[in-house]
């Protein structure tokens, strides 16, 4: 009788590894969870985890129903106190969002911490499906990874072989800072035809200054912001019309959250980005 006993609860054990390669397991899904950053959450309310959510980061504002979730962390301090408190069976944890120190801490503290770290869109269907595993939403989880490589297939074969456009994301101004290629924004001005001018850049979020930007002439200026904010980001860009994208007005931004966030939104930014390069090639097309 012991020994199938011992049978069902080994075949019973969930394992899925993570992004870093290390293995998570767990006896049965995860039914408290401790999201340590606002994509995380949006992905666990993505795939039906969401309800099991008892601890999220300060940031996490998508959906509405995370706005009355407890708050354990922001980006670079965790309340571990109150995260043992809250007697979690699972953290999921974000590599370049959190940091090594936080993820290590939870983890000598007897935590199964879940880490990922998108570089790539075909990697999110991936994710879904393993979140899936973990807290026992397997089937919306696939359904959800389905859909997500469904339509990311169909921008894929829209943009495929367009003319490359010189590109540049800027995510903070003083200094100004950008994204290299291994980032998942990066990917997804490839997904569009663009090339990211600093793809080789070092480290993930590389500081750069404007006379390299000059250098590099990129054709068309990215960055996250809202309509208000467009006017005034734009003049200040106004002081270097040698660059390309300033002389021919080719400065977009995108909807706060959209781009930056490795979360199931990153589609909606991948139809804003594929949208604002490919009106610089209709600007050239009519030139010629």
């Amino acid at each position: 009788m012991s020994s199938l006993v011992f049978s069902f609860s080994c075949f019973a054990l969930i394992e899925v590894t993570d992004d870093l390669n290390n293995k998570i397991v767990l006896s049965k899904p995860a039914k408290r969870i401790i999201s340590l950053a606002p994509n995380i959450t949006e992905i666990l309310f993505h795939i039906g985890a969401g309800s099991s959510i008892v601890g999220a980061d300060e940031y996490s504002n998508y959906p509405s129903a995370a706005q009355s979730i407890m708050r354990v962390n922001n980006h670079s301090i965790a309340n571990y106190e109150l995260i043992i408190s809250l007697q979690p069976d699972l953290v999921v944890a974000w590599y370049s969002g959190n940091g090594i120190e936080i993820i290590e801490r939870l983890r000598d503290l007897g935590l199964p911490v879940f880490v990922l770290e998108i570089s790539t869109m075909d990697q999110i269907p991936v994710l879904y499906q393993k979140l899936g595993q973990l807290t026992g939403s397997t089937k919306k989880s696939k359904e959800a990874a389905r859909l997500f490589s469904e339509r990311l297939d169909e921008l894929r074969s829209n943009y495929l072989g367009k003319t490359k456009v010189k590109s540049f994301y800027q995510i903070w101004d003083d200094p100004i800072m950008t994204l290299n290629g291994k980032h998942l924004v990066s990917d997804v001005i490839e997904l569009c035809g663009g090339e990211n001018v600093f793809l080789n850049a070092s480290p993930l979020v590389p500081q750069v200054n404007i006379e390299s930007i000059i250098a590099a002439n990129p054709e068309v200026i990215l960055s996250s912001g809202s309509e208000a904010r467009v006017k005034s980001w734009r003049q200040k860009w106004s002081r270097w019309p040698s660059i390309n994208a300033v002389r021919q007005g080719h400065m977009y931004l995108i909807p706060p959250d959209l781009m930056q966030r490795q979360s199931n939104r990153i589609l909606d930014g991948a139809d804003y980005v594929c949208q604002f390069l490919e009106r610089y090639r209709q600007d050239q097309s009519s030139q010629i």
